[in-house]
């Protein structure tokens, strides 16, 4: 081992001599010389004090280093740039997003759920009525009477009547469901989403309307050719009709309402099915009733003219004016 001075090397820690940092780590086998800054450099010369240093440029490197005084900025052309055959290219625009959809409002879905979960309560809890009222389709209709009867108790009465307001709450589902198909994106986008579930509300409200205004003309009419009976058997008719159309109507129509935009077109088909199935059975037990009174089929379309399709049809010319 050769141990002699020549060859030993002491660690001398030192900061660094360029950065001047004091926490720079200590370097070892390095032995600090004279001035690293070497006299020649173009630095040496440097006046560091020149006013030009305040702003923390560097023009006076480059005025050391090129002797020449720095340039000013001046404006010019794209065409002096780019060339004369440079034209301005138009930013591509990013193209809106399309407005959600009424019927996907979270509020609404929710309101959708929860009549779907009390039209099965209603279900489960009056089977006995379900299969009384499914029965009666199968029943002898030269009588005029399988619908138009009361089988008596007022449980029987009291589901029609739930199964009614049900059945109002799944129109206004609907109509919001159909008219967010039909209506233009400018519209919609100016409709703020809370309103699917108001505009539900309304509708069912104005179907409660004229199912008041049906009830009122049908008893006045009663009173006034002294039918009671008749108007009562009618009146029992139109509930049942209803009822039976909701339960068969609401499952698709559930389906159809929780679709996304574009799709349910099965379901859609279904219902419309549904509809003109339960149209045609009120229209012929509506006949069968009031044939079995003898009464004339004038009358019956008096009846259909005043109280089913005139209120309806003003209601409609109301909306889309």
């Amino acid at each position: 081992m050769n141990s002699s001075p020549a060859h030993t090397q002491s660690a001398v820690p030192a900061a660094d001599s360029v950065s001047g940092t004091p926490d720079a780590p200590a370097r070892t086998g390095y032995v600090p010389g004279a001035d690293t800054l070497r006299a020649g450099t173009d630095f040496a010369e440097t006046n560091f004090a020149n006013p030009a240093f305040a702003d923390g440029g560097s023009a006076p490197f480059s005025v050391a280093a090129t002797g020449a005084a720095p340039s000013e900025w001046r404006d010019t052309t794209s065409a002096a740039i780019f060339g004369a055959q440079s034209t301005l290219a138009e930013p591509a625009r990013i193209p809106l997003a399309p407005p959600p959809p009424l019927a996907e409002n979270a509020v609404f879905q929710s309101f959708v759920l929860l009549l779907a979960a009390t039209y099965a309560m209603l279900l489960y809890r009056n089977l006995g009525d379900v299969r009384t009222l499914l029965g009666r389709i199968s029943r002898d209709a030269a009588t005029g009477k399988r619908f138009s009867e009361d089988p008596g108790g007022s449980g029987y009465s009291r589901f029609l009547n739930i199964a009614t307001a049900i059945g109002l709450l799944f129109l206004g589902v609907a109509a919001v469901k159909y008219g967010d198909t039909l209506m233009p994106g400018r519209l919609a986008a100016s409709i703020p989403q809370g309103a699917a579930l108001i505009f539900s509300l309304l509708v069912s409200l104005a179907s409660l309307g004229i199912a008041a205004y049906q009830t009122i003309a049908v008893r006045l009419a009663g009173a006034l050719t002294l039918s009671q009976p008749f108007i009562a058997q009618l009146m029992l008719l139109k509930r049942t009709c209803f009822a039976l159309g909701m339960i068969l109507i609401s499952p698709p129509l559930l389906l159809f309402a929780l679709c996304p935009q574009g799709t349910g077109g099965v379901w859609f088909c279904i219902i419309a099915v549904e509809l003109a199935a339960a149209a045609v059975l009120y229209l012929k037990e509506t006949l069968n009733l009031f044939l079995s009174k003898k009464v004339s089929i004038l009358h019956w379309f008096l009846y259909l003219c005043t109280v089913e399709v005139f209120p309806v049809s003003l209601l409609w010319l109301l909306a889309v004016r």
